[in-house]
């Protein structure tokens, strides 16, 4: 190993400073300070094949350099003494002999040549292959969610204006919020009891004389109720439990509280107070 090489080498070690200074407060930061060193000795070689012998030996400058740097020009003197410092530096310079041994010192170039990149090269593009069909898939279900999200507020926004032309005489509280829970409620029981099981729910308690849910609002009730009735039922209810509640979430978690889908008659209240404001 002549001057010259060992001059090289050097100079070399002021990027590995500049880069470990770099992914210094970045994530893995002392995964980084273990690894970036046999990474960069490793590069080096490959591209300047003539500072190859003995090319470890720029951690163990580097490590110098960045001890001066600290203690002399950025005055933390604390960092050095730390304990963590010197044992990474230690195995810093270990996984640099062993690249340096194992790897480098034992083959011509560092650059591996067309069949040796050749399996490389092919478990790439299988990895990038997988890739493209994972984000593929992706967007599809993406697609897909919106599609169905927009085709059940569709439904919901056709629903409320059926019910609001049918029932809207009816449904006449003082308080908007209280308008428009009924009508999302009437719209969830439609969609978990459509007409057909209420009518044979009805028929039901008509036979065994027992309390059973009636109407489209599913009232609990020993007596038929008509589906008008259980609305005017509903909303007296709800104007009882909200009277002197005023904030629009403490109204929807008294008015849906012993409903086991709160979640999903909240989206379609929100739904249609959207298309409201619309």
């Amino acid at each position: 190993m002549n001057l010259v090489t060992l001059l090289i080498q050097i100079v070399l070690t002021v990027p590995l400073t500049i880069i470990l200074n770099f992914f210094r407060n970045k994530e893995n930061r002392r995964m980084n300070q273990l690894l970036i060193p046999s990474v960069y000795i490793i590069i080096v070689a490959a591209l300047i094949p003539f500072v190859k012998e003995n090319v470890f030996l720029i951690v163990i400058f580097e490590l110098f350099i960045r001890n001066f740097y600290i203690t002399n020009i950025v005055n933390q003197e604390k960092e050095i003494s730390n304990t963590v410092f010197i044992i990474e530096g230690i195995i810093s310079i270990a996984l640099a002999l062993f690249t340096y041994n194992f790897f480098i010192a034992k083959v011509d170039t560092v650059v591996p040549d067309p069949e040796t990149i050749k399996p490389f090269v092919w478990f790439l593009m299988i990895l990038f292959i997988a890739s493209l069909y994972k984000i593929g898939t992706k967007n599809r279900q993406e697609v897909k969610s919106v599609k169905t999200k927009k085709r059940k507020t569709e439904q919901t926004v056709l629903k409320y204006a059926k019910y609001k032309n049918i029932y809207g005489p009816i449904v006449k509280s003082k308080r908007n919020i209280i308008n428009n829970i009924v009508y999302a409620l009437m719209i969830y029981n439609d969609s978990k009891n459509p007409k057909i099981n209420r009518k044979l729910k009805e028929y039901k308690g008509l036979i065994t004389r027992n309390e059973v849910e009636y109407g489209i609002m599913q009232v609990p009730s020993l007596v038929k109720i008509s589906d008008e009735e259980s609305i005017r039922m509903t909303i007296n209810d709800l104007e009882t439990k909200l009277k002197g509640i005023t904030k629009e979430q403490e109204v929807l978690d008294t008015s849906l509280r012993d409903y086991k889908d709160k979640e999903e008659i909240i989206n379609i209240y929100n739904e249609i107070v959207e298309f409201q404001h619309k």
